[in-house]
C-alpha cells in the first residue's frame, strides 16, 4: 500500500518538472509553436493544391511535380511538429483553392504553377528566417535544408510555365 503512495507521489513530482509542451505531447495534444504557423500554413496550402493537381493536372510535368511536392510538405509539417494536425489555411490560401478548383485543363495547371511559384516564393522567406532564427532544432535544419529545395523548386517551376505559355 505504502509503494503506491510513494509511486503515485513521485509521478505527480514529476509532472511538475515536466515544461508545459513535453506535457502536452506527453498527453498526445502536441501544442504547436506560433513561430512554425506560417510555415505550416504555407505548406499546408502547397499539399492541398497538389493533391488537386494530381488529379486535374493535364501536363505530366505539372502532375509529377504536385506527387513529389506532397511528401516534401509530410516532411516538413513532421519536422515542426505539424504532422497529423489539421493546420488551417489562410483566407487568400483558401480563396486561390476555391479559385483552382473551379477550374481544369490547361487554365488549370497555368493557375497551380502560379500559385505554386507565388507560395515557394512565400515559403523561401519563412524557411530563411526560420534557419536563422527558429527555435526548434528538428524544424530549423528543415528550414536550412529547405531554402535551396525551395530555390530548385522554383527553378523548376518556371521552367515548366516557360512550357505552358
Amino acid at each position: 500500500m505504502q509503494r503506491r503512495h510513494v509511486f503515485l507521489l513521485g509521478a505527480a513530482a514529476s509532472m511538475t518538472l515536466i515544461p508545459p509542451a513535453r506535457m502536452a505531447l506527453a498527453q498526445g495534444a502536441a501544442a504547436i509553436d506560433e513561430a512554425k504557423m506560417p510555415a505550416l500554413m504555407g505548406g499546408a496550402y502547397a499539399k492541398m493544391t497538389s493533391l488537386l493537381a494530381q488529379e486535374r493536372a493535364e501536363n505530366p510535368m505539372v502532375r509529377t511535380f504536385a506527387g513529389l511536392e506532397i511528401p516534401e510538405q509530410d516532411a516538413v509539417a513532421a519536422a515542426f511538429g505539424g504532422a497529423g494536425a489539421e493546420i488551417p489555411l489562410r483566407e487568400d490560401h483558401a480563396a486561390a483553392l476555391a479559385a483552382l478548383q473551379a477550374v481544369q485543363g490547361a487554365e488549370f495547371d497555368r493557375l497551380y504553377v502560379d500559385g505554386q511559384i507565388a507560395g515557394h516564393e512565400e515559403l523561401r522567406g519563412i524557411h530563411a528566417a526560420y534557419a536563422e532564427q527558429g527555435g526548434d532544432p528538428m524544424a530549423r535544419g528543415a528550414s536550412m535544408v529547405g531554402v535551396p529545395s525551395i530555390d530548385t523548386h522554383l527553378s523548376i517551376l518556371q521552367g515548366i510555365r516557360q512550357q505552358l505559355a
